[in-house]
């Protein structure tokens, strides 16, 4: 293949200062992961409603877990067929379909009416309930490829992936800002409606679940306005003229054309995704992406979903027969929210500081291993002292251990699984390999939603299945010694998209973006 060089245009966007255009698009594709974290775990926080309403508290683990894991099946279509569409039609296109989805399910979910009779009233509520989120996790799962793709093709190399982390600090995979603001909705609601529980019941979990469509709303205008990507307009739709000229409006400054580079590009012979070249080069990238985020998923969805069972189990929550309805849902949220605050939020916070300095590997490295050893410590002692002695002590030691799980899993691999396949494959896929590797996460999600669900369903087996998710983080280290690290390095450098990097770049560019005035001698 023919060497070629970087377009000026893109080498403007890797060297381009840290400004306000960074900020604002982190924000727009923020937004939108935080209304996917609000829906995704909201209703972990309204269950107990829904069972003392529908199922005279006594709602089965069958029923809970569909109810949690029938967003996450939405997600995987979703993740599929909204990165192909990004790669095939363009990101700023689709990205507004999926915010308008979001909106439409997150209300359709709070009005899910039952249309038989008294008798059947619960399982109605339910099955309409499980389709309007399942199509929620559908517009969330095309969320994942568009946000991140976006955000590492605006982003300058320097500070790429603390932008892409930034986004992702929002979402929904873990408690970050979405889960605590669902925290606090289902504090206040539930404190202002706790006269008469059975007839305000019916009222908090409804305005829960549709407050979820607030902030997606008020994003919609602001994605509407971001301009197509110049990557997806230069590399794939062919347009580098049009690239040139949008990015001088964002950047401020002027980029000049590259009329013979258009050509060369229209010449390039380009592989597919299924193509044996794409095997070679990026095979195994896709798989150890794939992998690497599945296995952080089962793990995680796993402890945050059934946070509250564990906490039950270990006797930091009451169980439902020995407390109010409402103070019990008050005390596990703020318990929940402590945990976020204590461990959830200063992990993403670490990663965002750290990870343009130590790289996104080495993190991914600490992270699953750490993992592994919380989640090892954890079964080990589970019944012999968490379970047996229920001290204060032994169970602020227990939240401590589980707050630190949650801190290397942001620390760690809960963050990079989703910066990593932003950032190495080419432009014409990158969506599309984006969104094959979520949904291999959300698949694992699925496995721990439902395999956590069977294991807890027999006594004595909570430990069985916290040595499951030390196997599990074991197998995402092992193939984290498979991905390159993109710390410093342009898209195109790792993608292969440019070979040899420009030897002279145009000097207007570089002066305009590193505000350096050229001085005649």
């Amino acid at each position: 293949m023919a060497l070629r060089r970087q377009l000026r245009v893109l080498y403007a966007l890797d060297v381009a200062r840290t400004q306000l255009y960074h900020f604002k698009a982190t924000v727009i594709a923020g937004m939108g992961f935080f209304t996917d974290a609000y829906d995704f775990f909201a209703v972990s926080l309204v269950m107990d409603l829904i069972s003392y309403l529908y199922f005279e508290e006594q709602i089965r683990r069958g029923v809970k877990a569909i109810i949690y894991g029938i967003a996450l099946c939405g997600a995987v279509p979703g993740q599929l067929v909204f990165g192909w569409l990004g790669d095939k039609m363009g990101r700023k296109r689709v990205y507004g379909v999926t915010l308008v989805l979001m909106v439409v399910t997150s209300l359709a979910s709070g009005l899910s009416l039952s249309f038989g009779t008294n008798d059947n009233e619960a399982a109605n509520v339910v099955a309409v309930l499980c389709f309007f989120r399942f199509w929620l996790g559908f517009s969330i799962g095309g969320d994942y490829p568009l946000s991140a793709t976006i955000m590492s093709e605006y982003a300058n190399k320097r500070r790429r992936g603390a932008f892409i982390a930034a986004v992702f600090a929002m979402q929904v995979s873990t408690p970050g800002f979405g889960n605590l603001a669902a925290g606090f909705v289902v504090v206040v609601v539930s404190l202002q409606l706790k006269t008469n529980p059975r007839r305000n019941a019916n009222f908090v979990w409804r305005i829960v679940l549709m407050l979820g469509a607030v902030p997606a709303i008020f994003t919609y205008y602001w994605r509407m306005k971001m301009p197509e990507t110049a990557r997806y307009t230069a590399l794939v739709a062919k347009d580098a003229r049009k690239a040139a000229s949008e990015m001088s409006s964002v950047l401020n400054m002027e980029i000049g054309q590259e009329d013979e580079a258009v050509r060369e590009l229209v010449r390039q012979d380009e592989y597919g995704l299924f193509s044996v070249q794409f095997l070679r080069c990026h095979g195994t990238h896709l798989l150890a992406t794939s992998v690497c985020w599945l296995a952080v998923d089962i793990t995680f969805y796993s402890l945050n979903l059934y946070m509250k069972d564990i906490f039950v189990d270990v006797g930091l929550i009451d169980p439902p027969e020995k407390s109010d309805l409402f103070k019990r849902m008050t005390v596990s949220t703020l318990l929940h929210m402590a945990i976020a605050f204590g461990g959830t939020l200063p992990g993403y916070f670490f990663t965002v500081a750290f990870v343009d300095r130590i790289g996104r590997v080495r993190i991914q490295l600490l992270g699953f291993t750490m993992m592994a050893a919380l989640t090892a410590s954890l079964a080990a002692t589970y019944d012999p002292y968490w379970k047996q002695q229920k001290t204060k002590r032994r169970k602020i030691g227990f939240a401590v251990l589980y707050g630190l799980t949650n801190f290397f899993t942001n620390f760690g691999p809960n963050t990079t699984t989703f910066i990593v396949p932003a950032e190495i494959f080419p432009t014409r896929m990158r969506a599309t390999c984006h969104g094959i590797a979520g949904a291999f996460g959300k698949i694992g999600a699925i496995i721990g939603v439902f395999g956590f669900m069977f294991t807890m369903e027999e006594h004595h087996v909570a430990p069985r299945a916290l040595w499951a998710l030390f196997a599990s983080n074991l197998v995402g280290l092992v193939f984290t010694f498979l991905l390159p690290d993109s710390k410093g390095k342009s898209l195109e450098e790792m993608t292969g998209e440019t070979e040899e990097q420009q030897l002279q770049q145009d000097a207007a560019v570089v002066a305009a973006a590193d505000h350096i005035h050229l001085v005649p001698i």
